[in-house]
C-alpha cells in the first residue's frame, strides 16, 4: 500500500513539473523575416529584476551572464558585457534604468542594431523537508534599435523541481545539497532558461555567409536520443557534415567546450566525450564549431534531443 501511495504521488509530482517545464513560446516579429533589416550587432543590456525580490544572489545578474554565454553561439557580432556597461557607465546611465531608454538613446550610446532586455519577475530558491524548487519568471526581448521595434519577446516561467520524486533518499539528499547552493541552483536555472529561448530564436549565421564567407555547416547528428539519461561510460558521439580542411569541435552546452573532431573523410568530422563518475548535466545542447584559418568560425545545434548527465 504504501509503494502504490507513493508511486502515485510521485506520478502526480512529475506532472506537475512537466506542467510547469513547457518550452517558451517565442513571439518572433514579421520584421525578423527582413533580411536587410536585420540586426548584425547586439548589446545585452543588463538585466533587472522586481524590487520585492529579496535574493542576495541577485538572479538577474546570473542570468544575464548565462544567456550572454548561450547568445553568442548565434551569428550576431556581440558587445562585450563589460563593454556594453562602461558605454552606459560613461554617458552617465544608471544600470538599472538602461532598459528604459529610448531606441535613439541607446543607439547612440551604445553603437549597435539591436538590444537585448531581460527583466525578472519573480524569482525562488526553496530547501526544505523532502521538497526543493528553483523558480525564475522573466520577460526577455530583443529591440531593433533603427525602428524601436521588438525582434522577438518572451515571458517565460522556468522551474526545477527535486525531492520526493525522486528514486532514493540517497538521491533526495544530494539534490537538496546541491540545490541548498543558491548562486548554483540560479545558473543550472538560467542555462535551461536561456537554452529554451535560443533554440526558438532565428540565427542569422545563414544570412551572413556571403558577407563574411563563414565555413559552412550543413549537418550535425549525435547518438543521443530524447529524454535519454546518460551515465558514467556512455559514450556521446558527434558527427557533422561541413566545409572540408577546417577546424572542427563541439561543445556539450557550456558545461565542457572545445571538444576536439577530427576529420575522417573530407567534410565528415566526428568526435565523442565519454561520460565521467561526478559529471553531471541537466539538459544542454551538442553545439559544433567549424573554424577556418582566419579564425572565423559556424556553429550548429543539434535540436532533437538534449544531453543529460546523472550521476
Amino acid at each position: 500500500m504504501k509503494n502504490l501511495f507513493k508511486q502515485a504521488l510521485s506520478a502526480v509530482i512529475c506532472c506537475l513539473i512537466l506542467a510547469n517545464c513547457s518550452s517558451p513560446k517565442v513571439n518572433v516579429s514579421k520584421f525578423m523575416a527582413n533580411e536587410t533589416a536585420a540586426p548584425k550587432t547586439v548589446a545585452i543590456l543588463p538585466f533587472t529584476m522586481e524590487k520585492n525580490i529579496k535574493e542576495q544572489e541577485l538572479p538577474h545578474i546570473i542570468f544575464r551572464e548565462v544567456f550572454f554565454n548561450n547568445f553568442s553561439y548565434l551569428g550576431y557580432n556581440d558587445m562585450p558585457l563589460d563593454e556594453v556597461d562602461q558605454k552606459l557607465h560613461h554617458a552617465g546611465v544608471q544600470i538599472e534604468n538602461s532598459s528604459t531608454l529610448r531606441y535613439r538613446e541607446l543607439r547612440d550610446i551604445l553603437g549597435v542594431d539591436a538590444v537585448i532586455r531581460g527583466h525578472i519577475l519573480e524569482a525562488n530558491n526553496f530547501t526544505g523537508g523532502l521538497h526543493a524548487e528553483t523558480m525564475m519568471h522573466a520577460k526577455v526581448d530583443m529591440m531593433d534599435l533603427q525602428t524601436g521595434n521588438s525582434l522577438w519577446e518572451v515571458d517565460h516561467t522556468e522551474m526545477a523541481y527535486s525531492g520526493i520524486a525522486s528514486p532514493t533518499i540517497v538521491d533526495i539528499i544530494q539534490e537538496q545539497v546541491e540545490n541548498a547552493k543558491v548562486k548554483q541552483a540560479y545558473h543550472k536555472n538560467a542555462e535551461i532558461f536561456s537554452q529554451r529561448i535560443l533554440s526558438q530564436i532565428p540565427d542569422p549565421a545563414g544570412k551572413r555567409l556571403g558577407e563574411v564567407r563563414l565555413p559552412t555547416i550543413s549537418s550535425i547528428e549525435t547518438n543521443i536520443q530524447v529524454n535519454q539519461k546518460l551515465q558514467p561510460k556512455d559514450n556521446i558521439y558527434v558527427s557533422m557534415r561541413g566545409q572540408p580542411g577546417l577546424t572542427a569541435t563541439f561543445d556539450i552546452g557550456s558545461w565542457k567546450t572545445s571538444i576536439p573532431m577530427k576529420e575522417i573523410s573530407p567534410g565528415l568530422y566526428t568526435g565523442s566525450y565519454v561520460v565521467r563518475e561526478g559529471d553531471k548535466v541537466l539538459s544542454a545542447f551538442i553545439i559544433g564549431t567549424l573554424k577556418n584559418n582566419k579564425g572565423l568560425a559556424s556553429k550548429k545545434y543539434y535540436k532533437t534531443a538534449l544531453a543529460t548527465i546523472e550521476r
